[in-house]
């Protein structure tokens, strides 16, 4: 069944290993697994004796593209084909099969792509076949070639002598100028279907004497994304892996997969928006050394298969077998179809900035996927005639300008400040005991936002949440983790003296910010927080699960509520704010 007849010798006589994927290469078109309109097409034209000039095989790796054109040279030239078939046994299919062919000329585009190598090819096509009726040029990764040998190639393609026939395969056809496209007849091959390597796997397994399971097969066709290539190239390696049988642990384990019940325990707590579980997986799967970022691709997985057996998809079209079929299918029944859409928006864009065992990018995507999305509180209204509160400590008075008079007309946006300009102390200072609180409103920056049931803030606290902007913005610039930390729902807790806490709303991310890239990043924390505060501190993260409980993360509030750095600066300038 596809089988090579020999294996080659090594040194001294013994008897080299020949890998699984080239000692089962298929040497007819009945052997090419899941591409029956390309083989079928070919067989035909081979059997009327009028095969094309110039064939383009275009499709993703490992799909049969060089195996069908090494076919198509066989079949050209055998002396008694059967229905476009080779039949195999002339001596021309015996020294085509056995890679020994004068007549087949392989080409690797990729380190021959220059326009000599093209001069050199299109000067053999003068040249009668070696022993064959056609000579077959196979060009590989065509569209690594320069645009010079583009061109030098392009006469010869289009009106090649009659016993020349050209492949040219490639992953990439979008990169393969239209004037030489259009010149082949184009085929395209597409990824192999699980059901078709699975079967394929199994002669294969059969034939070589390995005991794999059924399920063991299935887990490395899903892996091999389409690819026999790939696919066989896994259970060769396996075979060596594990001397028994080949099952699901085994294949897990030899290959690192993620495939395991913590993906299903990870999209079962997302459907569910339980916040604890899933991050306790996330947190044992990076503790057991899993790649995050293959974890969560996994993860995406089972939820992609909830959400189409949601759609009434039956298992065969979702690529499940019927054992975890019926254990989604109940999650899938109770998940919502919006909740699935948004998980799978949200954890698949997940960027690991090279570091593909990082956790906290995946933490902070799944904590913001059950938490919901965010929403700006609305302005708390003002009784007419009170003013912003002046400084710390800030109070629940109106963060807004008093409500326009009877009669009188709204102030223009861009009006001039209405506050006599202050002489010693600068804009941002807080204003003295008796000073008039309404002129002070206007020389204070905005308080910092207040949490539920804090009541008043002390002035120390109160003076570095002004700064939680510019601490973030500082740790950020320092250490990248360090500015995703302080991003991701924290906000300074409390201050005494030298001490500032910082409260996260969940053990894992004070776990993180302690211990991560070796106290690189509560260093860097460190070091901002004492930049922003004009002295050194001790910074000391804290458990603050009070900030679960706010419609709105603190962490973002001094921005909103200051209205960004260029209000600001707008406000140091002299502006002054008004109603929307």
């Amino acid at each position: 069944m596809g089988a090579r007849p020999h294996l080659p010798a090594g040194a001294g006589g013994a008897v080299a290993h020949e890998v699984l994927y080239r000692r089962w290469r298929p040497n007819r078109f009945a052997e090419i697994v899941g591409q029956e309109p390309v083989t079928t097409t070919l067989r035909h034209a081979v059997a009327s004796g009028s095969p094309a000039h110039a064939y383009l095989f275009t499709g993703p790796r490992g799909t049969g593209k060089t195996s069908t054109g090494r076919i198509l040279a066989t079949a050209v030239n055998c002396r008694e084909p059967a229905d476009g078939e080779p039949c195999g046994a002339c001596e021309s299919c015996r020294v085509f099969d056995a890679g020994a062919a004068l007549d087949l000329i392989e080409l690797d585009a990729a380190s021959n792509r220059g326009i000599d190598e093209m001069r050199d090819l299109r000067e053999g096509t003068g040249y009668a076949p070696a022993a064959a009726t056609y000579k077959l040029y196979l060009v590989d990764e065509v569209h690594m070639l320069t645009d010079a040998a583009f061109n030098a190639l392009l006469k010869t393609l289009e009106e090649p002598p009659p016993h020349v026939i050209f492949v040219l395969a490639t992953t990439e056809p979008h990169r393969v100028p239209a004037t030489i496209s259009s010149r082949c007849q184009r085929f395209d091959f597409r990824r192999i279907g699980t059901a078709e390597t699975v079967s394929k796997l199994r002669r294969v397994a059969e034939g070589e004497g390995i005991a794999a399971t059924e399920e063991a097969l299935e887990l490395i066709a899903r892996h091999a994304t389409g690819s026999m290539r790939d696919a066989e190239s896994l259970l060769d390696q396996l075979s060596s892996y594990r001397e028994g049988e080949v099952d699901a642990a085994a294949v897990r384990a030899g290959l690192g997969l993620a495939v395991d019940a913590r993906a299903q325990e990870l999209a079962r707590a997302t459907v569910g928006r339980e916040l604890a579980t899933g991050l306790a997986v996330l947190g044992t799967a990076r503790d057991d050394g899993l790649e995050i970022r293959a974890f969560m691709r996994e993860v995406v997985a089972v939820l992609r298969s909830l959400l189409l057996l949601k759609a009434g998809s039956g298992s065969a079209a979702v690529g499940l077998s019927q054992a975890e079929a019926a254990e989604l299918e109940p999650l899938a029944r109770e998940a919502g179809v919006g909740e699935l859409v948004a998980a799978l928006r949200a954890l698949g864009a997940l960027d690991f900035a090279g570091d593909a065992y990082d956790s906290l990018p995946a933490e902070i995507a799944f904590a913001e996927v059950v938490l919901g999305p965010v929403a700006a509180p609305a302005p708390e209204p003002v009784p007419a005639g009170e003013g912003r509160p002046a400084a710390a400590p800030p109070r629940r008075a109106a963060r807004a300008r008093p409500a326009a008079e009877p009669g009188r007309a709204a102030p223009a946006r861009a009006r001039p400040p209405a506050r006599p300009a202050p002489a010693s102390p600068p804009p941002a200072a807080a204003p003295r005991a008796g000073e008039d609180a309404g002129a002070a409103a206007d020389d204070a920056p905005p308080a910092p936002p207040l949490i539920p049931g804090e009541g008043d803030v002390p002035e120390d606290l109160a003076r570095a949440r002004e700064k939680w902007s510019l601490i973030q913005e500082q740790a950020r610039r320092r250490h990248s983790k360090a500015g995703a930390l302080l991003n991701s729902g924290c906000y300074i807790k409390s201050v005494e003296g030298d001490r500032v806490e910082i409260g996260f709303r969940f053990p894992t991310h004070v776990d993180l910010v302690s211990n991560a890239e070796g106290g690189a990043v509560m260093q860097a924390i460190r070091e901002a927080a004492a930049d922003a505060l004009d002295r050194p501190v001790e910074v000391v993260p804290v458990l603050w699960e009070e900030l679960g409980r706010i419609p709105r993360s603190p962490a973002a509030a001094p921005r909103s509520a200051g209205g960004g750095h260029l209000v600001e600066e707008a406000l140091q300038l002299g502006a002054a704010r008004v109603d929307e």
